[in-house]
């Protein structure tokens, strides 16, 4: 896998995930590159440009995100 810094959606496999955590009120989501892309997002977008193209769906603020990739899923969480 590509450093963080470096790393794009289309650089992501099946199997990766990007965990978008909100610094306001600390929700987290695990986004897969298929729903990133949904979204209207190039596959030419930077995973850590991404921070301020989402909005939480738990307080609703914008530019509060903090995004990391990640190979597999944690133990106790299911991708749906």
């Amino acid at each position: 896998m590509l450093p963080l810094y470096a790393a794009r959606i289309e650089d992501l496999g099946p199997g990766d995930f990007v965990k978008v955590d909100c610094a306001a009120c600390h929700h987290v989501a695990l986004l897969t590159p298929e729903a990133l892309l949904r979204q209207g997002l190039t596959p030419a977008a930077k995973v850590l440009d991404l921070a301020g193209r989402l909005r939480c769906r738990g307080c609703g603020r914008r530019g509060r995100a903090v995004a990391a990739a990640h190979n597999k899923p944690a133990f106790g969480f299911q991708l749906l």
